[in-house]
């Protein structure tokens, strides 16, 4: 059961990357209006959040699993160096706490220029957003509140 889970949250994942233009850091959600962002040593981070049911409405074959999915948003993190350019991180990783207290600590899959994970926005509130970057030997830590109406 857990092996068919994860086939299909990586099946969602290919589509999601699918449906992602290639300029998904100007244009990749239905809301273009980042969520947060940040410059951190020398690096602009760039937040967007996905709405995952509406980005797979469309897709016919997979409503039976969405409606499995605890995931309702797909969060995406977009690195680029001073001169604008994006940046490969080795690793990125998110940690967010929700207004229930539970932790979600994911790793991301770079894709379409950006790195995104599925996570669970589901509950009203504020939710505490942790990232980590590791590009080469720098570590590059940002965190910020996002609200949940």
């Amino acid at each position: 059961m857990k092996k068919y889970i994860i086939i299909k949250m990586l099946t969602i994942i290919f589509c999601l990357s699918i449906l992602i233009p290639s300029a998904a850091a100007d244009s990749c959600c239905a809301s273009d209006k980042p969520i947060h962002e940040a410059d951190i040593n020398g690096y602009h981070f760039v937040y967007k959040l996905i709405d995952m049911k509406e980005k797979m409405k469309d897709m016919k074959d997979m409503d039976h699993d969405m409606e499995k999915m605890t995931a309702t948003q797909h969060l995406m993190l977009f690195i680029k160096n001073a001169k604008g350019d994006a940046v490969e991180a080795d690793k990125v990783g998110f940690l967010i706490t929700g207004p229930d207290g539970k932790d979600q600590k994911v790793m991301t899959m770079g894709m379409s220029g950006g790195y995104g994970a599925d996570v669970n926005l589901s509950l009203p509130g504020e939710y505490s957003v942790k990232a980590k970057a590791l590009i080469g030997e720098q570590k590059l830590v940002d965190s910020f509140t996002y609200t949940v109406k």
